[in-house]
């Protein structure tokens, strides 16, 4: 530690040993960066990136969600019902009024 103090500002030591490296450089004041690095643990970090997407483009689903369609309620397709029957039998009406030859009158005065 005390060679470590002992150095200028901006230099220091590296180690490697295998695929293991080791830097450490004096900074301003009482300041140490140490970095560590290794082949095998990039390389590991790498393989496992890769997986992962694999698994993750293997299980995405492709379908689209349903749409939401927002369909009439049971009280609503009453209405339109008894509107579709009341239009339909307002036009047999006027149309057996006219085969018959009457004068189609839609309001009384």
């Amino acid at each position: 530690m005390n060679a470590l103090t002992q150095l200028p500002i901006g230099t220091g030591y590296n180690k490697r040993s295998g695929q293991a490296s080791l830097d450490i450089r004096r900074g301003e004041g009482d300041t140490l960066t140490i970095t560590a690095t290794c082949d095998s643990l990039a390389r590991e970090v790498i393989r496992l990136t890769e997986e992962l997407t694999r698994i993750r483009d293997a299980t995405e689903v492709s379908e689209k969600p349903p749409e939401i369609v927002n369909e009439p309620t049971g009280w609503q397709w009453f209405w339109i019902r008894i509107g579709q029957l009341s239009v339909g039998a307002a036009a047999l009406i006027a149309l057996k009024k006219y085969i018959n030859g009457k004068s189609i009158k839609l309001w009384k005065k």
